[in-house]
């Protein structure tokens, strides 16, 4: 028998479940080798013994980074350091960064601000600027291993200068890689979406 014509057919139910086994394999083949390039093995830049930038950026999002940055500069990287601080001010968390934020160095000079909007673009956007004020050429930003690549695309279309891309010393759990293959990639697709800084 067949259906009325202009009628709505549907597939059995038996064939959702194999085609969305399918896809998931597919995803996983496609999003783990181009994962594993962008994610796990991206490719960063150091600071040689010696060689300085004219600022470093801490993206905001891990208190760690924000403290490694702080000694790249303590240790003549930089004289200038810039802090991304979008967090919450009654999070003990992310004292360590308010405490950064509200001292007073006298070795280098720091710069804290909230991005807007509070994401890597609002990051990137903040540091083109400061570059462009300050003509720097040449500066670091510090981000978690996971962020490296995606950061540099974002700061890319803000910053025409050379660019440093430093990973931060994390320890990463492994649920959080997976948490960050999905919302790294999801990020892509974003900045796909976006044009311009």
């Amino acid at each position: 028998m067949t259906a009325p014509r202009g009628a709505v057919t549907s597939l059995p139910a038996r064939r959702w479940p194999r085609r969305l086994a399918i896809f998931l394999v597919v995803a996983v083949l496609v999003i783990v080798p181009t994962g594993g390039r962008l994610y796990s093995f991206p490719h960063t830049d150091t600071l040689a013994d010696g060689e300085t930038v004219d600022a470093i950026l801490a993206l905001g999002g891990r208190t760690e980074t924000a403290l490694y940055a702080q000694q790249l500069v303590e240790q003549g990287g930089a004289s200038v350091l810039i802090v991304s601080d979008p967090y919450p001010t009654d999070d003990p968390d992310f004292q360590p960064v308010h405490d950064l934020c509200a001292s007073k160095p006298t070795d280098y000079q720091l710069i804290c601000f909230r991005p807007d909007p509070m994401t890597t673009r609002g990051e990137a956007r903040e540091l083109g600027r400061l570059a462009q004020e300050n003509d720097w050429d040449r500066v670091g930003v510090v981000a978690a291993k996971y962020h490296i690549s995606r950061t540099r695309s974002i700061v890319d279309r803000c910053y025409p200068g050379t660019l440093l891309m430093i990973e931060a010393p994390l320890s990463i759990r492994p649920l959080n890689w997976t948490y960050q293959y999905v919302r790294q990639t999801l990020g892509y697709v974003k900045v796909a979406l976006q044009d311009g800084c």
